[in-house]
């Protein structure tokens, strides 16, 4: 064998088991949990939902899931095992739709047969949309570690930015001392934002006023029913053993008066309606709503813009659940929607811009 040949394979070799040097330590460290729960000798940090919410669902030790959107990213998961006596993770996705929230629970229900409480938010913002709908940039979306494609893994096991972030990161965690990131800090916004009517002023773009009305049509409806029927009552059905508890988020004032700008306020308290009525026929399915709170509603205090609010919230809606507080039913939910159309639909919501005197 000539010499050139010689170092052309001496370095194929060295390349090939430097290669398998970066994939074995990121599937062995796996920041991202696709292999295998964290190993009790290093310390982990949760940062990065949409990469590592799909391996916390298959591999952690859990018989409870808090998820949602970021209307659930300040949960304290302690306080949900408390109340309720069970051990929870919480694996919400921001700015997700329906469909990408149940994909994962479907994926935590497949995995572990221990799942005996969701607790799960409903944006009202996305009840309106469709059935497939996610959300999502699907060009960037890290689709390799969600499915059991194993050729597709090269991204994950040779990938630059999961080296030299995530590896790094969950060894430079561990070597400073600081434990795994729990999963009451997992997401939590709270403190990274102001909170008040100067600061939800300060982000919010009133529209201008319509005086057309929008109705609600048949089609939506349809929607609305394909929606809900896909992506929360069908997994609900599926497994009797499990309780959901759901509850529709609470937004601010702000959003009612832009729904009332809009012209569309008519036609989205019929489409709560109707999926409050769909929802509260499962027995498995106990459905929460707050937004006859009309105090809290109005109160600025608790929001950063008009739909966002502060983790008391969160913990209030916690322990109103476990209370079975503000639970609507099959009796009572159309005096709920009767109280918040009626409050709604004549609030003066010119008087939240009237400079103070």
């Amino acid at each position: 064998m000539d010499r050139d040949k010689k170092w052309g394979i001496t370095l194929l070799v060295l390349v090939g088991v430097c290669l398998a040097g970066i994939a074995g330590l990121t599937a062995v460290v796996d920041p991202f949990f696709h292999y295998h729960k964290p190993l009790e000798c290093l310390s982990y940090p949760l940062n990065n939902e949409r990469y590592q919410n799909d391996g916390i669902v298959k591999h952690f030790d859990y018989d409870a899931v808090i998820t949602g959107t970021s209307m659930t990213l300040n949960f304290k998961a302690s306080e949900l095992d408390e109340l309720f006596g069970v051990h929870s993770v919480k694996v919400a996705f921001p700015g997700a739709m329906y469909k990408e929230i149940n994909d994962n629970l479907e994926k935590a229900v497949a995995a572990n047969p221990d799942i005996r409480l969701v607790v799960r938010g409903l944006d009202k913002l996305w009840l309106l949309e469709d059935a497939d709908k996610t959300g999502y940039d699907k060009d960037s979306y890290p689709y390799y570690l969600y499915d059991d494609v194993l050729y597709n893994d090269v991204y994950y096991v040779l990938n630059k930015d999961v080296l030299c972030s995530h590896v790094k990161g969950v060894l430079g965690f561990t070597c400073s001392g600081q434990k795994s990131t729990d999963f009451d800090t997992y997401g939590n916004w709270m403190h990274a934002f102001s909170f008040g009517k100067d600061a939800v002023d300060a982000v919010y773009h009133r529209a201008d006023r319509t005086d057309e009305i929008q109705e609600v049509t048949e089609a939506d409806f349809e929607m609305l029913r394909e929606n809900l029927s896909q992506n929360v009552t069908e997994l609900a059905k599926a497994h009797p053993e499990i309780d959901f508890y759901l509850f529709l988020t609470p937004y601010s004032i702000y959003y009612w008066d832009n729904l009332n700008q809009t012209g569309t306020l008519k036609k989205q308290l019929a489409i709560e309606e109707e999926a409050i009525r769909l929802l509260v026929e499962q027995e498995n399915i106990y459905l929460f709503a707050f937004s006859d709170l009309f105090e809290m509603i109005c109160d600025l205090d608790h929001y950063k813009d008009e739909i966002h609010y502060s983790e008391e919230i969160n913990s209030q809606i916690l322990k109103w659940m476990s209370r079975k507080e503000h639970l609507l039913t099959k009796e009572n939910y159309r005096e709920y929607c009767g109280r918040i159309y009626e409050f709604y639909m004549t609030y003066d919501y010119e008087a939240l811009f009237m400079p103070e005197e």
